[in-house]
């Protein structure tokens, strides 16, 4: 896999792996690559993924990225061996897809080793003991038989379905009963057990109703002991008003495990017929069954979470590179404006939205948006926003007429318990005039030449309420040396430590400080300032800035 070797003075090499769209790098805790080098900033820059090749972007870093000993000025494509330079930290690009293969002859053999994530340790069973079952065979050569008989029936069997469909097989030949019945635990069920397999002798289709005596059960799962009883309907132990309705004479249950404190299941059967009862060699031998059959059993349950956690962690993988490619994949440059935008998700994938959209009248749309809750939902939502602001861009609608539409649609197409804050503005480049709709977010700033921050609030109701809502459209004017910084309210309800927020005031102050910085720069403070406040708090919400500057 293509990855990073990051070289920094005084500390040991460190390798990461390029496993998302974009990684980023610098001085930040909050960056994919956190070097602690004080000429690096905090978001100093950015490999970005573009198919099969991998660029170098620099954020705007105020000391600059160096690439071979060339400085990046413009989005570079990086080669295996490349040198990435950010102040004294050296960052070697590697890539062993591309390496021109050498000459040589490489000799194995085909033994494939265990996966050591499927290894399991087992505990000395105390029963049965081949001794114990000696007894109720004619011969030591039939038990072996049995469990050899057993192990290769199993050996044939690949996912978990198979494997249990095949032990209910070998319970109808090795006892006569008439019903066979496999529970596996399941967090997720009801009772915490899930009914596998549920099969008739002689039938290949599933029981619809089963009902088993919770007596069985609980002496089974809860104690870990095997259940023989040869007289249901009178015994006292098992008497019950299930095994009266369903006429039920001989019972058998034992339990799936691997170890005598850790029942994972539990394999029953029975038998309604006299004729058919069942025996303590009958127990003995689905005993014995059902202790060979555990270790594949658990094998294949193993196998098929560890899938189910690996498509998973895929599909997030992708949703999260889907996500990612929403994003700018730099900022717009021009003459007389800066542009700067992150965002960090609190998880795997997020609900912020931010981008900068070009028009052919030479004006910016600039937007930044929060969706309501985290994770996959919100992320999904959050692709509906863009896809539908940017089929009204590239409609030519106007920015009032645009977020009319995009509000009827996702009211129209949402649940009702979802929603979308945004704040939109239409930038004017020519004369910096700047027309805005701020639907249900918080207000973004303005910071003057003097010093002072002016919030913008015009607007209305968060987008996806109500189909026929309407917003207001306010307009100033960005002043050249004047910055406009929209957020989230990941940044300003940030939480440290103590559980308190960080405020507008603190948001507002750093702005005031640093209107002399650049974009870049101004986002890296706000950035700082939100770290070392928050320190080791874990983030809460999405932290999303975007900065426009006029120069």
């Amino acid at each position: 896999m293509p990855q990073l070797i990051v070289k920094t003075l005084d500390r040991p090499t460190d390798k990461v792996s390029l496993a998302r769209l974009r990684t980023t790098i610098g001085r930040s805790a909050r960056s994919d690559v956190c070097i602690p080098d004080a000429f690096a900033s905090r978001l100093h820059a950015e490999v970005r993924k573009e198919g099969d090749a991998f660029w170098l972007h620099d954020l705007g870093s105020a000391n600059g990225t160096r690439y071979n000993g060339s400085v990046v000025s413009a989005p570079i494509p990086l080669m295996p061996g490349g040198e990435i330079q950010i102040g004294e930290t050296t960052i070697i690009f590697d890539d062993e897809r591309l390496k021109p293969p050498v000459n040589s002859t490489l000799i194995a053999d085909h033994t494939q080793a265990l996966d050591p994530s499927l290894t399991i340790s087992f505990a000395r069973p105390t029963k049965p003991t081949v001794e114990i079952l000696d007894s109720q065979f004619s011969t030591r050569t039939e038990l072996l038989t049995l469990i050899s008989k057993v192990g290769v029936a199993l050996l044939s069997s690949s996912g978990l379905d198979e494997t249990l469909d095949q032990v209910a097989s070998l319970v109808f030949e090795a006892v006569p009963a008439e019903r066979c019945v496999i529970m596996l635990r399941d967090e997720a069920a009801e009772d915490g057990m899930k009914i596998s397999v549920a099969r008739t002798r002689g039938k290949d289709e599933r029981i619809k109703e089963v009902r088993i005596s919770r007596t069985v059960m609980d002496e089974v799962l809860k104690h870990g002991r095997s259940v023989l009883t040869s007289d249901a309907q009178h015994d006292p132990r098992y008497a019950s008003q299930t095994m009266m309705l369903l006429g039920i004479r001989s019972v058998l249950a034992v339990p799936l495990s691997v170890s005598e404190t850790e029942v994972f299941g539990i394999i029953y059967a029975d038998s309604p017929t006299e004729a058919e009862t069942f025996s303590k060699e009958h127990l003995g031998i689905l005993t014995t069954l059902a202790s060979v059959a555990s270790i594949r059993v658990e094998n294949a349950r193993l196998l098929e979470e560890r899938f189910e956690k690996e498509r998973i962690k895929n599909e997030l993988e992708l949703a999260t590179e889907i996500q990612q490619s929403f994003q700018p994949s730099a900022p717009p440059v021009m003459d007389d404006y800066e542009f700067q935008g992150i965002s960090f998700s609190c998880y795997e994938i997020g609900g912020d939205y931010y981008d900068f959209i070009s028009q052919p009248d030479g004006k910016m749309l600039v937007a930044l948006g929060d969706v309501s809750g985290k994770g996959t939902a919100a992320a999904l939502l959050m692709s509906s926003l863009h896809a539908a602001i940017h089929a009204q861009v590239a409609a030519k609608t106007s920015l009032y007429q645009t977020i009319k539409s995009v509000n009827q649609y996702l009211a129209e197409n949402t649940p009702s318990n979802r929603f979308v804050t945004l704040f939109i503005t239409e930038l004017d480049t020519r004369t910096g005039v700047l027309k805005y709709i701020n639907a249900g977010h918080n207000p973004p700033l303005i910071g003057h030449a003097d010093g002072t921050v002016q919030q913008l609030a015009a607007g209305g109701f968060p987008l996806g309420i109500l189909p026929t809502a309407d917003f207001e459209v306010g307009q100033t004017k960005l002043e050249p040396g004047e910055a406009l910084v929209i957020y989230s309210d990941g940044v300003s309800e940030a939480n440290n430590l103590n559980g308190d927020e960080f405020g507008m005031r603190r948001l507002t102050q750093v702005i005031s400080k640093n209107l002399q910085s650049s974009a870049a720069g101004l986002r890296d403070k706000v950035e700082s300032a939100l770290s070392a406040f928050t320190q080791t708090a874990p983030a809460n919400d999405d932290i999303t800035l975007v900065i426009v500057k006029r120069k």
